[in-house]
């Protein structure tokens, strides 16, 4: 496992340990990739976004919990814009009027604030998914494509994910959004001589173009000081599968609880860390839910993809015209008008519709531009099956002691090392790099 904040690791750990520290706890699932007798194979946290029957792609996908918030948020500035108008039209009634500036001001206030919610929910969030490849696997072959970052010159420029940029750039595109349409309302008014305003609507395009066309100028920096990424090809039987419980701590205490899965390239020249940059860390839930999803992962690649069940996609506008016109039914059949007038009202309060919609746009348009054309294109076609990777001798042997041990009702997570505990001998693998490709090209 990691190390970070050691000169020297600890010996890396293997398929069955546990590990304390820190109030929390760590399992650790593979190497080697032992079955974990988990009832079910669940793709609990929704990270398989595509397979075949040779090969399976991880990672966070698109969801709508986030454009829902977006969209509750979006709706409570709507009616603060909306009461500063009626403010203003109260005034206007009760006072006489008011003066012909405050019509650009209320416009140029309600464009800024309405761009705070297109940056957090939208923009920035659509740069991050474009910067995160998935993890491939290929079962045939039984390896596993990582995107790692490769150690160079410093690089100074800041990581487009950073939200830094993202906090600094959007109070500018606000801002300077703001006093465009100020400016531009001021060109319009008659008997007014001045010049048509430039500057500030060019910096405000600026400030919108920013995010999305940063990361193309932060890559081609990156490249010309050969800090490029790479992918590398790491066999299955030596990627490391962990379960971690953390407690969030504060002053007060313990605040809560979180269980995560992490999927790991182990660093082949470095024991006990892993290849920087790679991998994939996600909430399952708890511990069930960890091995649900190891399951999941396990069995694509041990049995094939007729041995796992994807989870019901839970997003885009079939679904959602789908769960509306379940809750039509239920109230048709229960006459529970309140409980529909409130699921009606939720919905347009978080304008769930176009975040079903836009869910669906990500998956299919904004998730695919995270990898170049044709990645791994000649790596990832099916095999004949002559030509299949076979599971090694320790890895069938443990299986096969696993498997017995379960019968007589004993649990994984209780074992301990499962190799010691049933003597099985594995080679420590050479401490050699793992072969590696340039992330833009095609692998042999």
């Amino acid at each position: 496992m990691p190390k970070p904040t050691t000169d020297e690791s600890l010996p890396p750990m293997r398929a069955g340990e546990r590990e304390c520290r820190a109030g929390g706890e760590q399992y650790c699932l593979s190497p080697l990739p032992a079955p974990t007798d988990s009832e079910h194979g669940v793709d609990v946290a929704h990270i398989d976004v595509r397979h075949d029957e040779a090969t399976m792609d991880l990672r966070q996908g698109a969801s709508p919990e986030s454009l829902l918030i977006t969209g509750h948020v979006a709706s409570g500035l709507g009616i603060f814009i909306l009461g500063i108008g009626a403010f203003l039209l109260l005034l206007a009634f009760f006072g006489g009027g008011l003066p012909l500036a405050t019509i650009p001001w209320w416009f140029g206030v309600a464009y800024g604030i309405s761009l705070f919610p297109f940056f957090t929910g939208i923009l920035f969030p659509d740069v991050v998914l474009k910067r995160i490849p998935p993890i491939r696997l290929h079962r045939q072959r039984r390896e596993v494509a990582f995107v790692v970052d490769i150690p160079g010159r410093r690089f100074w420029l800041p990581d487009p994910t950073n939200m830094w940029l993202m906090a600094i750039n959007g109070p500018i595109a606000m801002v300077t959004g703001y006093y465009t349409i100020w400016e531009f309302a001021e060109f319009l008014r008659p008997g007014v001589e001045a010049a048509f305003p430039i500057k500030m609507p060019l910096l405000h395009i600026a400030s919108l173009a920013f995010l999305p066309l940063y990361p193309h100028f932060h890559d081609f920096c990156r490249k010309l000081v050969g800090q490029q990424r790479q992918t590398v090809l790491v066999p299955w039987e030596d990627v490391i599968a962990v379960c971690g419980f953390n407690p969030s701590l504060s002053a007060g205490g313990v605040t809560g609880f979180g269980w995560n899965f992490a999927l790991m390239p182990p660093d082949p020249e470095r024991p006990g860390y892993t290849l920087p940059g790679a991998g994939i860390i996600v909430g399952v839930g708890g511990l069930p839910g960890a091995l649900a999803q190891w399951e999941y992962i396990r069995r694509f690649m041990e049995e094939g993809p007729e041995a796992i069940t994807p989870s019901a996609r839970e997003w885009g506008l079939e679904w959602y015209d789908a769960q509306v016109a379940r809750e039509r039914e239920r109230y048709e059949r229960t006459n529970d008008q309140r409980r529909w007038q409130r699921f009606r009202r939720e919905q347009w309060w978080n304008h769930a519709r176009f975040a079903h919609w836009y869910t669906e746009y990500r998956m299919k348009h904004v998730l695919p531009r995270a990898v170049p054309k044709d990645w791994l294109a000649e790596w990832s076609r099916p095999l004949p099956e002559a030509q299949w990777a076979r599971p090694s001798r320790p890895l069938t042997e443990l299986s096969e002691h696993l498997r017995a041990t379960y019968q007589r009702g004993e649990p994984f997570v209780e074992m301990g090392n499962v190799e010691q505990r049933f003597s099985v001998e594995v080679e420590p693998p050479p401490r050699k790099a793992y072969p590696t490709l340039p992330f833009a090209a095609n692998a042999p």
